[in-house]
């Protein structure tokens, strides 16, 4: 019996150290799957297999070695499950096509028409160019907004600061001459009051206003209209028009010249179009198309878009050259937009500077005026 009773005391056991360790790998597991993939890394992976790719590797040989230079757990994880996909017999675009949270439908049909023309080391080449400049793009339009999101941060920051320690030291003072005191200063001391007292209040509020405003933007009728606003706004609408043109014409011309049929790459484009009026307008053109119309219509009939680009689209699409002119735009409207953007910045860095000297002028004065004032009476 004492046998018996130790024997399933140490089955007991088992169970639970056998139960521990499933629970750690499924851990381990999900600690991995949460790991972030970045675009470099995936740039990276694409890049090595075009160079594999191009020195005639195998392609399961080349999946293998890629998987082995990873450092990323959750990367080298999906490289090796498409290393097997391809190893049982799939397409390297089916394999891929199975991460769609890494590999977008552009990259996917990209690598799709170099499998079926032959020509996947090129067609790997290109989706490094594309990616290496969309990464560009965005690094350059980051760069630009920082200084300006920075400085509005900061000047904030000083005026809060301002009113909740400095203010109040002085608003004891002035009690005696309230009845007295500039207008400026008597709305500053009741601002800082409200933000001593009711700062609890301030944060609710500003916490269902930011969650007000977050839901309507998700909502379809909030999106509509903030991406019509993108289109119409002074001064940035037509970084943003400039924005949206070059990454659809780049995407266009890329999946264009690499033979994707031109419905395809038109609903891929328009599915992967971050504006919905903008995506409206690819799916006009996509439905020229099928209707015998061409591309050049659609483009001749958008008000956003330059004069230029109509002439241009009508020439690429008479003379069979979309593709190639395509890509030439996107070039030429992201240098245009890196001039705009480099004009915009000459334009809002001093303005917010000299918004935020008047706005510290004036809490500065008004705590100077009524020192004044008060030394006056006491005299």
């Amino acid at each position: 019996m004492a046998i018996a009773t130790g024997n399933r005391k140490v089955r007991k056991t088992a169970d639970k150290g056998s139960s521990l360790r499933e629970n750690i790998k499924g851990l381990d597991f999900k600690i991995n799957l949460n790991k972030k993939i970045s675009v470099r890394e995936i740039g990276f992976f694409t890049n090595q297999l075009s160079l594999m790719v191009e020195i005639g590797t195998p392609l399961n040989v080349s999946l293998s070695s890629i998987a082995g230079q990873i450092k990323n757990p959750e990367f080298r994880r999906v490289v090796t499950e498409i290393n097997t996909d391809v190893e049982g017999g799939k397409l390297l675009s089916d394999a891929l096509s199975r991460h769609p949270h890494l590999f977008s439908e552009i990259y996917v049909s990209m690598v799709k028409a170099g499998e079926s023309t032959g020509q996947l080391k090129d067609m790997l080449d290109r989706v490094v160019e594309m990616q290496d400049k969309q990464e560009k793009f965005v690094m350059r339009l980051k760069k630009a907004l920082t200084y300006p999101a920075v400085l509005c941060f900061v000047s904030a920051a000083v005026v809060i600061f301002l009113l909740v320690f400095v203010f109040p030291r002085f608003a004891a003072m002035f009690e005696d001459i309230r009845d007295i005191l500039p207008a400026s200063t008597k709305i500053l001391i009741w601002m800082s009051g409200m933000l001593r007292s009711y700062w609890y209040a301030g944060i609710i509020l500003l916490g269902i206003f930011s969650y007000g405003a977050y839901a309507f933007m998700k909502s379809d009728k909030g999106r509509l209209t903030v991406h019509r606003l993108k289109l119409t706004l002074p001064l940035v609408s037509n970084i943003f028009i400039l924005t949206y043109l070059a990454q659809t014409m780049r995407i266009l011309g890329f999946l264009m010249s690499g033979n994707v049929p031109l419905i395809d790459a038109l609903r891929i484009t328009r599915k992967s179009s971050t504006n919905l009026v903008f995506a409206g307008f690819i799916e006009k053109i996509a439905d020229n198309v099928q209707e015998g119309k061409g591309m050049a219509v659609a483009f001749t009939e958008a008000a956003f878009v330059p004069e230029n680009a109509k002439q241009i689209i009508r020439t690429g699409e008479e003379t069979q050259n979309l593709p190639k002119v395509m890509l030439r735009l996107s070039d030429h409207y992201e240098e245009e937009i890196d001039d705009k953007l480099q004009k915009l910045s000459t334009i809002i860095e001093p303005a917010l500077l000299i918004m935020m000297g008047v706005v510290v002028g004036v809490i500065v004065i008004s705590l100077i005026l009524p020192i004044f004032k008060l030394s006056k009476t006491m005299h």
